[in-house]
C-alpha cells in the first residue's frame, strides 16, 4: 500500500488494522521469547509445556512447578490491549460519519450566522449613510432659506455678488457631500448583494444532502409544514411517498460504502427523473427517501411509487471497479395522502407505517394508506 493510500485512510481504520496485526504478532513474539528453539514447527505447535516453568532435580528428572505467571500476563495483557484498541477503532469508524455530518452542519450554521451578522452590520451602516444624506439635505435647505430671507434687503451689486458666491459655495459643498454619500451607498449596496448571495448559498448548502444532492431532512422540516398548510387552505391534495432501499446494509457489508453511496446517488437520480413541477425528492436519512407531491392524490402517488419500484428492479448493477455483478437492487414504498386538519407529523407517521407494512410484506412493493381532503 502506497504512502498516499495510507494518508487517505481514516485514523480509525488504521487503528483497526494495527490492532489486527498486533494480535497476530503477539503469539509470534511470545513463542520466540518462551522457547529456546527457533524452528517454525515449535512456534506453531501449542503445548502444555509452553505455559509451564520447570526445574531439574539432582537425578535429572523434570519437576513441573505450574504455569509461568509472566508468560500468561504478557500474552493475555497484549491480546486484551489489542482487542480494546480494535473495539475503539471500530467505534470511531462507525460513529465517524455521524460526527463529520454534525461538524459539517455546525460549520454551515456558523457560516450562515456569520454572514447574517455581517449583513445586519452592512444594513445598519447603510442606514447611517442615508441619515447623513438627509441631514445634509436639511442643512442645504436651511442655507437656501437664509439666503431667501436676505434677498429682499439686498440693494447693492456687491451684496448680490456675495449672495451668489455663497450659493455657489454651498452648492459645491453639497454636491461633494452627495457624491461621497452616493459612493458609500453604492459600495454598501454591492456588499449587501454579495452577503445576500453568500447567505443564499449557505442556506442552499444547508438544505442539500452531500451524497445525493437532493434536499435533506432540514429542508423537509422547514418546508413540509408550509406545503401542508397550503394544501389545507386551498383544499388541494398532497401526498407523500416514503422509500427505503431494501437490504442496504448487506450491500455496504458486501461491496463497501463507496458502492453503497453510488447506489444511493443512482436511486436519487431515478427519483428526480420521475417527478415534475413542485414535486420534491428528499433524502430523509440513511437509505430512506421521501417524495413530497403537491397536487397529487393517493392513486397518482401510488402509481408513481410503483413506476419507480419497477424501474429500479429492472436495472443491472455492476461494481464500477471490478465489473462484477452486484445483483438486483430493490426498494420498498409507503404512500399516504394528507387528511383534513392533519399535521405534517401525522402524515409522515402514516407514510412510515405503510413503508413498514411493505417491508413486512416481503419488501420490493408499494403499500398505500387512504385519505382525502
Amino acid at each position: 500500500m502506497s504512502a498516499t493510500t495510507w494518508k487517505q485512510l481514516p485514523s480509525s481504520a488504521i487503528i483497526m488494522l494495527a490492532s489486527l496485526v498486533a494480535v497476530c504478532s503477539t503469539y509470534f513474539f511470545w513463542a520466540v521469547w518462551m522457547r529456546s528453539g527457533s524452528d517454525l514447527a515449535s512456534w506453531t505447535s501449542w503445548s502444555d509445556t509452553t505455559w509451564q516453568i520447570a526445574e531439574v532435580d539432582s537425578r535429572g528428572r523434570i519437576i513441573r512447578l505450574g504455569s509461568h505467571p509472566l508468560a500468561i500476563a504478557a500474552l493475555v495483557g497484549s491480546v486484551t490491549v489489542c482487542c480494546l484498541a480494535f473495539a475503539f477503532g471500530a467505534w470511531q469508524f462507525l460513529t465517524g460519519k455521524e460526527v463529520r455530518r454534525r461538524q459539517d452542519n455546525d460549520a454551515i450554521s456558523s457560516r450562515i450566522e456569520k454572514v447574517g451578522q455581517e449583513l445586519d452590520e452592512e444594513v445598519y451602516a447603510l442606514m447611517n449613510v442615508l441619515k447623513q444624506h438627509l441631514d445634509f439635505s436639511s442643512s442645504h435647505s436651511e442655507a437656501l432659506a437664509k439666503v431667501n430671507k436676505t434677498l429682499p434687503s439686498v440693494t447693492s451689486p456687491e451684496q448680490i455678488r456675495a449672495i451668489v458666491q455663497r450659493l455657489i459655495n454651498e452648492n459645491t459643498r453639497i454636491q461633494n457631500e452627495v457624491d461621497t454619500l452616493n459612493a458609500r451607498v453604492q459600495h454598501s449596496q454591492q456588499q449587501i448583494e454579495k452577503l445576500r448571495a453568500s447567505l443564499s448559498e449557505s442556506q442552499r448548502l444547508g438544505m442539500l444532502d452531500a451524497v445525493t444532492h437532493l434536499k435533506n431532512r432540514h429542508w423537509l422540516e422547514a418546508n413540509l409544514p408550509r406545503e401542508v398548510a397550503s394544501a389545507l387552505e386551498y383544499k388541494e391534495p398532497l401526498s407523500l411517498v416514503m422509500a427505503d432501499v431494501d437490504h442496504f446494509k448487506n450491500i455496504n457489508d458486501s461491496f463497501g460504502h463507496a458502492v453503497g453511496d453510488e447506489i444511493l446517488r443512482r436511486f436519487a437520480e431515478l427519483l428526480s427523473k420521475n417527478i415534475k413541477g413542485r414535486d420534491t425528492a428528499v433524502r430523509y436519512g440513511g437509505e430512506e427517501f421521501i417524495l413530497v407531491l403537491p397536487h397529487t392524490e393517493l392513486e397518482g402517488a401510488h402509481n408513481l411509487g410503483e413506476q419507480i419500484r419497477a424501474e429500479l428492479e429492472g436495472k443491472k448493477w455492476m461494481h464500477h471497479k471490478t465489473g462484477l455483478p452486484i445483483g438486483t437492487v430493490t426498494a420498498s414504498f409507503g404512500v399516504a395522502q394528507l387528511r383534513p386538519e392533519e399535521n405534517p407529523d401525522c402524515l409522515l407517521e402514516r407514510a412510515d407505517a405503510k413503508l413498514y407494512e411493505a417491508k413486512a410484506a416481503g419488501r420490493n412493493c408499494v403499500k398505500s394508506d387512504g385519505g382525502s381532503i
